[in-house]
């Protein structure tokens, strides 16, 4: 079962395109790198600013606009490549075009929606003097 996850997600990955998810994966591992850290500190009782807690929403935000921003593009030539063709294409092809365009918008927001979760936790469990 693990396996077929991977390979759905490595699909989803290099269907979503290379260029674009990249970026997001990258975003993903920083939040995560952030996570751990402020966990961490916390456990250690270190004094931590709030900008690190702060910086795991931001860059869950920037995971959210760079999908955002990516689908745009993908629209913008998947539009250009159809006024391009002169024949009429069937629906589904249309749709399935669509389907892939919108696959680093959910993959940015899904980002975006653990960065949240873990913003509010983070707050809700911060020490008093922090």
């Amino acid at each position: 079962m693990k396996m077929m996850l991977a390979d759905s997600l490595l699909d989803l990955h290099t269907t979503g395109g290379t260029i674009w998810m990249t970026p997001i994966s990258l975003l993903l591992a920083i939040n995560v790198g952030l996570l751990i850290y402020v966990i961490i500190a916390r456990l250690q009782n270190k004094t931590i600013s709030a900008k690190w807690v702060e910086a795991i929403k931001q860059v869950g935000l920037l995971a959210a606009v760079w999908g955002a921003f990516s689908t745009i593009i993908g629209f913008f030539q998947a539009f250009g490549a159809l006024e391009e063709i002169k024949e009429m294409l069937p629906f589904q092809v249309i749709m399935g075009g669509m389907k892939v365009a919108l696959i680093t918008v959910l993959y940015g927001l899904l980002i975006y929606c653990l960065s949240l979760v873990a913003f509010i936790v983070l707050q809700l469990t911060a020490p008093k003097n922090q």
